[in-house]
């Protein structure tokens, strides 16, 4: 049995009956090498998971017992952290106190009251008059400020956002303190301390403007593309969503102060909230979308920042209960479909929060307030229902009639096994209906008088191997040979198909020094195992298991008035289980030779028709440990801030994909190149693979690991009573990633063994495996000259109006785009792929004869074991990292006390963004002159052909993964058969310049 860890990997289990599934604990951070994890057996279905395609649900364990001890370990954990960068999404109330003359005046006391929870907050003013409350929780207060000789001055009205600045300025008045002056007015929305360019979503605007229930939870993040500089692309899709020109999942998001990235995913920012962290408006506070110019504690972005805090108790009890339904009823019917599609969704829930009145929680000195918000969603079926293209009825019994195009005419379906060169054909000519380069006979029936017809007679079509998948095929809905089956009941897409939704938070108010925090999100989703087709030819793959957890904990400390210091701690994770529906069923499916096992059943895919098989199964987690700290100095007319953060970030997988083989069928096999023929259907009957793929695996659980870090300072100079100037300098250092135990391989410019010593080889990480070494961890260099300086300027022109102006340098993380960390496992693990050759004609092999034999299984640790195939590529300087310059001119004016007007110019150009436009293995165009003779394909003993050498002896037979064309054998690394763009790759450059207007009416005050 494995022993639970919070650093550690636990042991895996070993002992895993036939049957059963191993859930080791993945979500930790380490494992050992040396026990891999197989995965057998069946996983645990329900009675009704696939027992009728179109419903059903599928059983899921708990595997929530780690989670919970994470939780108290961080919650404990906070008092021994020391101060250490934090991205603080505390608001700050500042100013100035003069007397009627102008002057300022010393040693004024100032305090603000928290309206929520009466916590008070007392400082006095500095020589020059000078107050300033950092590190304050949004919400609603109250300031008051205090001086011998003078009327004391009551400020209501005072509503902060996630990261405000206000400023309010107090002008005295001689008298007694008993005749206080009170205004009640909200506080100017003006930024005058900063050239930062922010969008609050207040609680008012959470809670007023509707979200609609569709398909998803709701999510409170869903009002981001709503703020000026925000864009979804032109299909208005959340998941492209973009700050300011920025990269697609190239923002940073934050919740409750601590980065929410996925481990080492490609997503990042909005795009990862969206796709797999949705929260609820309930439980949201406030949500905030800082665009430009953000301060040095800010950075990992190339364009904004997302941040999100969680509701809060107060000193009074308030609930609520929820429940929102979409029905059928209510939705229209597609056209040329008679009924409406089922889709039934509920998103139900409550909340309720308040002061924890008990013994020892509320006392004189410490008080401790509570919050929880729980969401539940659950959806059957969908808005739209999907129509599907399966073979016909006829077409399953060979008959090709039906296939006919546009004009109404019959495709012509040709007979292979009659191709042979056109004697006519021109090679100088384009290819087409008059210029065919082969030649085939139409399929014409056991008569000879059947156009499209395969004679059932015919051996090829009595052995062949589709009938085991036509049986399970249902009858088509409509006639024709594509778009004829109305699937019966949507699928639901997505992963929140069925979906609990958890947050807590706590907050402990210790004095007037310290406040205490901890918050739990959690979210745990169910997908319905329901399929399209009928679940032996299902491609749904549901998660058995599927949750995110992302507990925080922080801490504010007030060592004085002019020094305070906020330190958080948080965790990050999402673990999935995820088996095909089809997997019960491999048993009753054909079993291809050559490939790995037959745990599931092979995958069919064709040109123009819906595909058959999922043939996958994984397990995993990606966490994310996240330490920072801002420690915070007010010094005359500066306010100085400095801190750093470390981001600990790994991937955590089990794979078992592809076993059984991915089989390919194209129209070419039975047709002709240069005219609209064939039928992909007709060649899976004859069994002529067009490509196929297969996994070997001997490494199943592997683990990527990085880890990044900055430091950062900035100053805050109140210059004169009007101006104010901002500056500061962050530095970042991202680790390339690695694979805890060096089993990861990739490009490297050595000689290649196996091909003649020519340039391009695969390299093994380290320096364990012998020749085959690459001899460091990772290929990239480490990158340590990431600093970016910040630079701004706030005016006030007059009380009602501001200037502000800002330039900035902010360095984004390093990517690996996919799902695998920049972790390959070639050597270890094989994915073998074959392809046709004579453009299409000839087939890559029988599907009766399985798989070629003509490769080395895995493990197999040699430079040369990829030729033929494709391999990673990590370009060398892919860590120097991306980043953004970024500035802005601003104009405000306040029109009337609640009314305002911003409008900015705001540019942002980026440098090293990722890209994909470098290809190393990449044809010269010189030889575009060539034309179709860049298609002639070398035979084995040739030495040259159309002038051109073969690259080295035994080149032709490795070209397993693509033909050994002329074309190929001119690239610079023909051994290749990929294009070799770096995975990481990082050479984009972009330029943004835009015109932000904006009006806005503050919400009135609590």
């Amino acid at each position: 049995m494995a022993s639970n860890k919070i650093l550690d990997m636990a042991d895996w289990r070993q002992d895993i009956p036939p049957g059963t599934f191993s859930k080791p604990d993945l979500y930790c951070m380490e494992g050992p090498p040396e026990k891999e994890v197989v995965m057998s057996g069946m996983p645990p279905q329900s009675e009704d998971a696939v027992s009728s395609y179109g419903a059903g649900r599928a059983k899921v364990g708990n595997s929530n017992g780690l989670c919970n001890i994470v939780v108290i370990a961080f919650l404990a954990a906070i008092l021994s952290f020391p101060p250490a960068h934090a991205q603080n999404i505390n608001a700050s109330v500042s100013g100035t106190v003069k007397d009627p003359s102008g002057a300022v005046i010393p040693s004024a006391e100032v305090s603000l009251k928290s309206l929520a929870t009466g916590a008070v907050f007392k400082i006095t003013t500095n020589e020059s008059g000078l107050f300033r409350f950092p590190n304050l929780q949004a919400g609603a207060y109250e300031l008051t400020v205090s001086a011998k000789g003078f009327r004391d001055f009551v400020q209501r009205g005072i509503s902060l956002s996630i990261n405000d600045t206000v400023t309010i300025n107090v002008p005295l008045e001689v008298g007694q303190a008993n005749q206080a002056i009170e205004v009640t007015a909200d506080a100017s929305p003006l930024n005058s301390e900063n050239a930062e360019l922010k969008q609050a979503i207040t609680p008012d605007t959470l809670r007023e403007l509707p979200l609609i229930v569709g398909g998803l939870p709701r999510s409170a993040i869903s009002f981001v593309v709503l703020m000026p500089g925000v864009t979804t692309g032109a299909g208005a899709n959340t998941y492209d969503t973009r700050i300011n020109g920025g990269m697609g999942s190239g923002d940073e998001a934050v919740l409750d102060g601590i980065s929410i990235q996925d481990g080492l995913n490609t997503q990042t920012g909005a795009a990862l909230v969206f796709g797999n962290s949705p929260f609820s408006p309930e439980a949201i506070s406030e949500v905030s979308v800082l665009t430009s110019n953000v301060e040095p504690q800010y950075g990992s972005t190339s364009s904004g920042v997302v941040t999100a805090v969680t509701k809060a108790g107060s000193n009074e009890f308030h609930g609520s209960l929820f429940e929102f339904l979409r029905n059928t009823s209510l939705n229209a019917r597609q056209f040329g479909i008679p009924q409406r599609p089922k889709d039934i969704e509920n998103d139900f829930g409550g909340t309720i929060g308040g002061p924890v009145r008990l013994p020892g929680a509320w006392t004189a000195k410490g008080k401790l307030y509570f919050f929880i918000s729980h969401e539940r969603f659950r959806v059957r079926g969908g808005a739209s229902t999907p129509v599907l293209s399966i073979p016909s009825v006829k077409e399953r019994n060979g008959d090709f009639s039906d296939w006919v195009g546009s004009d109404g005419k019959v495709i012509p379906v040709y007979d292979p096994a009659t191709t042979r060169p056109n004697p006519n054909f021109d090679p100088s000519a384009t290819s087409g209906p008059a210029s065919l380069p082969f030649l085939r006979d139409q399929f014409m029936g056991c008569d000879g008088k059947s156009p499209n017809v395969i004679c059932q007679s015919d051996p090829r079509f009595q052995s062949s191997l589709a009938a085991q998948w036509f049986k399970f095929l249902p009858q088509p809905t409509f006639g024709g040979a594509l778009n004829n089956y109305v699937v019966p009941v949507p699928v639901g897409a997505g992963i929140f198909n069925d979906s609990n939704l958890w947050d807590i938070r706590i907050d402990y108010n210790y004095g007037d020094k310290d406040h205490f925090f901890g918050s739990h999100h959690s979210r745990r989703s169910f997908a319905p195992a329901a399929t399209q087709l009928p679940p032996q030819l299902a491609q749904e793959q549901p998660y058995q298991t599927n949750w995110t957890v992302m507990p925080r904990v922080g801490w504010d400390h007030t060592f004085s008035a002019t020094l305070l210091n906020h330190v958080a701690f948080g965790y990050n994770d999402t673990y999935a289980e995820s088996f095909c529906i089809d997997k019960q069923y491999a048993g009753d499916m054909p079993k291809i030779g050559g490939v790995a096992d037959h745990n599931n059943p092979p995958v069919v895919y064709f040109s123009d028709f819906n595909g058959w098989g999922c043939n996958n199964e994984f397990r995993g987690a990606r966490p994310t440990y996240v330490v920072n700290n801002l420690m915070t100095k007010v010094r005359g007319r500066h306010i100085f801030k400095f801190g750093g953060e470390y981001r600990k970030l790994g991937i955590n997988r089990v794979d078992r994909f592809n076993g059984s083989g991915s089989f390919g069928f194209s129209r070419l096999s039975t047709g002709l190149i240069g005219t609209t023929s064939g039928n992909a259907v007709a060649s899976l009957i004859l069994g002529l693979v067009d490509n196929a793929s297969g996994q070997f695996n001997t490494v199943e659980a592997w683990y990527a690991r990085a880890d990044a870090w900055s430091l950062h300072f900035g100053d805050s100079w109140r210059a004169t009573s009007k101006l104010s100037v901002n500056w500061g300098l962050r530095w970042d250092v991202s680790r390339p990633a690695v694979e805890k135990y060096d089993r990861t391989s990739f490009f490297d410019f050595g000689p290649n063994p196996g091909a003649g010593n020519r340039a391009g080889r695969l390299a093994f990480a380290g320096d364990k495996w012998g020749a085959a070494s690459f001899g460091a961890r990772h290929p990239e260099e480490t990158w340590f000259r990431g600093f970016a300086p910040r630079l701004a300027l706030a005016y006030s022109l007059s009380q009602r109006t501001v200037a502000r102006a800002g330039y900035g340098i902010i360095f984004t993380q390093a990517y690996y785009p996919g799902w695998n960390g920049g972790v390959a496992l070639d050597g270890f693990n094989a994915g073998q792929s074959f392809s046709s050759s004579q453009g299409g004609l000839e087939p890559a092999f029988l599907l009766s004869n399985g798989l070629p034999q003509n490769f080395v299984r895995p493990p197999f640790i040699d430079s040369s074991f990829r030729n033929g195939q494709g391999l990673r590529y990590r370009p060398f300087d892919a860590n120097r990292l991306p980043y953004s310059q970024q500035w802005n001119l601003t104009l405000e004016h306040q029109f009337t006390d609640s009314f305002y007007i911003s409008a900015s110019y705001v540019a942002n150009k980026g440098t090293r963004m990722l890209s994909r436009v470098a290809p190393l293995n990449a044809l010269d165009p010189k030889y575009l002159g060539m034309g179709q003779q860049l298609y002639d394909e070398f035979q084995p003993g040739q030495t040259t052909l159309d002038g051109v050498p073969v690259p080295y002896d035994g080149w032709v037979g490795q070209m397993t993964g693509c033909a050994p064309t002329v074309a190929q054998a001119l690239l610079p690394y023909p051994q290749y058969c990929s294009s070799l763009f770096g995975q990481n790759e990082n050479a984009g450059n972009s330029t943004f310049h835009s015109l932000q207007l904006k009006a806005d009416t503050p919400s009135p005050s609590c």
